[in-house]
């Protein structure tokens, strides 16, 4: 249809008029609305933020309080309080957990939880996570460590101790042989001693009474050629002077004529020969004795070197064993000076690991409790920001 030509009604005219005029203002109204709401949104905010800052995250009731971010529409007021609503359920978990748990780990995540943005405190949750997986896992290096340490200490420990034990009774054992040696010893040679001294005492007496026979037998000798030489003197003088013949007689002797000493002259000779039978009886039985106590002094002195020859011996044996035992004694106390030393030094290896491995081993295993309890609490926490993502 052509408008051409055509004429506008008056009152029609003033109706649109009107219409654009309440339009107009809707429009600016929803402006000035909008405008006010943004404003309104960077106070809150910016109280939240200051409110945050000033007071203990501990003490405060963060489920009571969302931190709103400025926004530009209502679909982003929306996703800022939806936002604020995860990290306040957040906060209000760690905090709970970190009382429970008393742990200083999961309360130095508070602050980072209510002031970063969700993306951020993901990432400082996994990275304490990490971190006490770590610790974990180098205290369990640390106890694995310990373990073996502490088991190669303790039979070390148990090895030094036996033999120093072995070689301290060896020792004296040792000790207790060399001393008893000694006294053998000192008893061997008194009697080597005392046997040569008698050896020496029968020795002279043998030739003091060797020569006391000697000059028996050489005195019985010449005392027998003197008789002999006597008796030969008068059996000459008389059978020379006739007496003999008279002697020989049986006729008694005439009166007054001298007869010779009859029954003495035969008593003279026969006391001579028969003190010439003594003297060759005494060089005799001289002799024989000489002998015998020649025969007794040869085997006594037989006996005597056998003997001594016996007893050297084991003298010798006696000190070649004190020297052996002597030698093997200074042998065990060196040895046992290293096993002392060595024994010391494994003592104060325990004691070097008893503060980390025996008491932090006691240690460990609190730390170990509570790093899983930890791990476990920051679990859930990314379990709830995984579900509200979802």
């Amino acid at each position: 249809m052509s408008h051409v030509g055509m004429k506008l009604n008056p009152g029609c005219d003033r109706h649109m008029s009107a219409e654009g005029l309440g339009r107009a203002a809707l429009a600016a109204d929803y402006e000035s609305n909008q405008k006010l709401r943004t404003d309104e949104l960077e106070a809150i905010s910016k109280a939240v933020q200051i409110v945050s800052q000033k007071l203990s995250l501990l003490e405060v009731n963060f489920q009571s309080l969302l931190q709103l971010r400025k926004a530009t529409s209502l679909t982003l007021l929306r996703s800022a309080k939806n936002d604020d609503v995860l990290k306040a359920k957040l906060l209000g978990f760690l905090q709970g957990e970190a009382q429970r748990l008393k742990s200083a780990a999961l309360t130095n995540l508070l602050e980072p939880v209510a002031t970063a943005a969700l993306g951020k405190v993901r990432e400082t949750i996994e990275g304490v996570i990490q971190r006490l997986e770590e610790q974990d896992n180098q205290d369990t290096e640390k106890q694995t460590w310990c373990a073996s340490e502490l088991k190669s200490n303790e039979k070390n420990r148990r090895s030094k101790t036996v033999m120093v034990d072995e070689l301290n009774a060896d020792i004296d054992r040792l000790n207790t042989s060399i001393i008893s040696l000694g006294e053998d010893i000192g008893s061997m040679q008194k009697d080597l001693s005392d046997s040569a001294e008698a050896m020496a005492n029968a020795t002279e007496i043998r030739q003091q009474e060797k020569s006391m026979n000697a000059a028996t037998i050489e005195e019985a000798q010449k005392a027998q050629a003197a008789v002999l030489e006597a008796i030969n003197a008068l059996k000459e003088f008389y059978e020379s002077s006739g007496l003999a013949l008279v002697q020989r007689s049986k006729e008694p002797a005439m009166t007054g004529a001298y007869g010779g000493m009859t029954s003495e002259t035969g008593g003279v000779v026969s006391l001579l020969e028969t003190i010439s039978a003594d003297f060759a009886r005494l060089e005799a039985d001289t002799k024989s004795e000489e002998q015998s106590a020649a025969e007794e002094f040869d085997k006594l002195s037989s006996d005597y070197k056998i003997n001594k020859a016996e007893k050297e011996t084991d003298l010798k044996h006696l000190q070649s064993t004190k020297v052996e035992k002597t030698s093997q004694l200074a042998t065990k106390g060196s040895e046992l000076q290293s096993g002392e030393q060595e024994l010391a030094a494994a003592l104060q290896y325990y004691e070097e690991l008893k503060p980390p491995c025996v008491k932090g081993g006691e240690a460990w295993k609190e730390r170990e409790e509570q790093r899983q309890e930890e791990l476990e609490s920051l679990k859930k926490a990314m379990d709830i920001m995984s579900a509200a993502s979802a």
